[in-house]
């Protein structure tokens, strides 16, 4: 590329970059590629997890779902903290969020109000029948996400495992 060329390409500096987790391995998937490019960039990592709405466990009496959504709560809590610990590095920030609702609304609303410049997130690669019945967090976040969003296909999906 000439020089004039490169002085008019417009480079891109992540301040804050969101990954979305489901703490599944899936999701772990993106957690190195988000990881480096925080630190590359020497930007801020959150790492964002969504619980599920008391209406996804519509048999449960409300007497009975208090204390579970505490318990379940405190353990994604953790779970949250600890991969934190596992990711921190000296030329990053990171903190967690954690927060209950519709999973790809939640993401897209913590992007906005984070002021992210980067979604990074695992995607199974899902399609025909089974895409259509599940839908997609990705997909759904990628249509509407107010910034860039950067999938992880992991490995076992991309050899068609």
């Amino acid at each position: 590329m000439r020089a004039s060329a490169r002085s008019k390409v417009k480079t891109t500096r992540y301040r804050r970059i969101l990954w979305p987790t489901d703490l599944s391995p899936l999701a772990k998937a993106a957690l190195p590629h988000a990881v480096a490019l925080a630190s590359d960039a020497g930007a801020e990592l959150v790492l964002f997890h969504v619980l599920p709405l008391p209406a996804a466990y519509a048999e449960i009496s409300g007497a009975m779902w208090i204390p579970l959504q505490r318990k379940i709560r405190a353990g994604a809590q953790r779970r949250l903290r600890g991969l934190e610990k596992q990711v921190t590095g000296p030329n990053f920030r990171t903190h967690t969020v954690l927060t209950e609702g519709v999973p790809f609304l939640q993401i897209v609303r913590a992007a906005k109000r984070l002021r992210c410049d980067l979604i990074v997130l695992a995607t199974h690669g899902r399609t025909g029948l089974v895409h259509a019945m599940m839908g997609s967090v990705a997909e759904n976040v990628l249509r509407r996400a107010p910034c860039p969003v950067l999938t992880v296909r992991p490995e076992r999906f991309r050899r068609g495992r």
